[in-house]
């Protein structure tokens, strides 16, 4: 935010060519004003002049800026009329009346939503064997080979873009299963990193600042894409090559667990 100071011999000794109006260190002690067709009331005889419109007109910043200028920085002291304040003097004319104050970026409350629109997408994936992603049960991802018959058992993600480490190679996202509201999150089971699913008001999620064990890096390799935990930094979403075995969260790339997925967007 901004503060006002009380103005100082220094900030009213400040000289722009553009704006003498109100700045000027060795200008005559008084001011005359010199505008006509408005009705006038004048400070005694050779004082501020005051202009009174009675017409409701948009007003410029550089009009607006005038008057806080006039007030503030005149209460004891006039100065010619000359030329009048440019948009272009406004950027100089702020430094001098406001002091600039850090904003701590650790004093946001969590709680703080934006008004800028989540970005999403639909998608289905697929590892790179083919196997699909499908709903077991409640709570459980399992992969499995899908034919024409029974492709709508494919499940269908949200992905959202969130806030997260970003670079050029991660991207942080959340996935929910559209149809159950259900979101895939990374939590410490027996002191091991898992993969499990739970489910989310739809009223306040997904929200741009999701808690950590929600956000996943997605990394994109050639036409594969991967997800790693934000929570748990090298565990990925994996699949088994064995056959409708459950999805989880491993730390084995390149080896038997399948990390990389085929993304299709749909609509």
């Amino acid at each position: 935010m901004a503060a006002v100071p009380e103005p100082t011999s220094e900030m009213m000794a400040y000289y722009s060519d553009e704006n003498s109006l109100f700045f000027e260190a060795d200008g005559p002690e008084k001011m005359k004003g010199c505008l006509q067709n408005l009705s006038h009331r004048f400070l005694g005889d050779e004082g501020i002049q005051l202009q009174i419109s009675h017409q409701l007109d948009s007003k410029s910043l550089r009009h607006a800026a005038s008057v806080i200028v006039a007030m503030e920085k005149l209460k004891n002291i006039s100065f010619p009329c000359s030329k009048p304040l440019q948009d272009d003097d406004l950027k100089s004319l702020f430094c001098c009346i406001f002091e600039e104050e850090p904003i701590v970026g650790d004093s946001w409350d969590d709680g703080f939503v934006t008004d800028v629109a989540l970005q999403s997408r639909n998608c289905t994936f697929q590892d790179v064997k083919h196997k699909s992603l499908v709903l077991s049960g409640s709570y459980e991802l399992r992969a499995l080979h899908l034919n024409g018959q029974n492709m709508n058992q494919q499940v269908v993600f949200c992905m959202s873009f969130v806030q997260g480490e970003e670079n050029s190679n991660k991207i942080p996202v959340v996935l929910c299963i559209k149809k159950n509201n259900l979101y895939l999150s990374c939590v410490m089971k027996d002191g091991k990193p898992t993969l499990q699913l739970e489910m989310l008001d739809p009223k306040v999620y997904p929200k741009k600042k999701m808690e950590k064990r929600f956000v996943f890096n997605k990394i994109e390799i050639k036409n594969t894409v991967e997800f790693e935990s934000s929570q748990f930094p090298n565990w990925y979403i994996s699949t088994s090559q064995a056959e409708e075995m459950p999805v989880f969260l491993g730390n084995t790339k390149g080896g038997q667990d399948i990390t990389d997925f085929i993304m299709e967007i749909s609509s």
